[in-house]
């Protein structure tokens, strides 16, 4: 749209366990999700960078730290692909760019589904849990997507699994939730993306002034709270990444 890749959401999801590859729980792989679009120029590459590491939701927090031998591969269609054209992800990728998704063809559209297959060491299981890692979606002919974030399920239940997923959007959408006391405290709780710092700040209007509440926080992939004491019958909360 004007000249720019659009995403429809910055976070898609999917179940790794659809194929047990080798029969023994130790390899898992899926083709979903896929990618599709329209409008397209005729014989216009679509390509993708791998742009953050490999995470695991723990049922606490997403972080590298919880990868511990997990590795994703993300390659093209076919049995086990085209090796021309895979990327591994995990706990120490930072950023691998320029793998081609599709040509375009005459009508402009897209619908193609890559298989991504989760495995770790040889001869043992991938820890239970939520993984996910990042992309940016590009082309020479467009400006690039803002960056799209891939969600699969290993082994969690349906609830389990939409709680890691809220999360992860929690944090990536830098929401607050308040908790005001009739002892004039209001706690605050937010979800953290790891690796980044935040700040919460507060004002008596949305224009301001704002004032910053605390210490910057170092995030984990976890939740964090603070409780401040207000005595306004108004005040603002925002959540600020330095």
């Amino acid at each position: 749209m004007n000249g720019a890749l659009r995403v429809d959401s910055t976070v898609h999801t999917g179940d790794i366990r659809e194929n047990d590859v080798l029969g023994d729980g130790t390899v898992y792989a899926s083709d979903n999700p896929g990618f599709a679009g329209s409008g397209f120029v005729f014989e216009g590459e679509l390509l993708f960078d791998i742009t953050g590491p490999l995470r695991r939701w723990n049922g606490t927090n997403w972080s590298t730290a919880n990868v511990s031998g997990e590795e994703m591969e993300f390659v093209e269609p076919g049995p086990f692909g085209n090796p021309l054209n895979s990327v591994v992800i995990g706990r120490a990728t930072r950023f691998q760019p320029g793998f081609l998704i599709a040509r375009i063809g005459t009508r402009g559209n897209l619908h193609t589904h890559f298989v991504f297959i989760l495995r770790r060491t040889p001869g043992s299981r991938p820890s239970v849990g939520a993984y996910t890692f990042p992309l940016t979606l590009r082309s020479p002919r467009y400006a690039s997507a803002p960056p799209v974030h891939l969600v699969f399920n290993n082994g969690l239940t349906t609830a389990d699994f939409e709680l890691a997923v809220d999360r992860f959007r929690s944090a990536l959408e830098a929401r607050i939730g308040v908790a005001a006391s009739p002892d004039g405290t209001v706690a605050l709780n937010w979800n953290t993306v790891e690796g980044t710092t935040t700040q919460i700040e507060s004002a008596p209007t949305p224009n301001g002034p704002w004032t910053a509440q605390g210490e910057p926080i170092a995030g984990d992939g976890g939740m964090k709270r603070l409780t401040v004491s207000t005595v306004e019958t108004n005040r603002f909360f925002r959540l600020k990444t330095p």
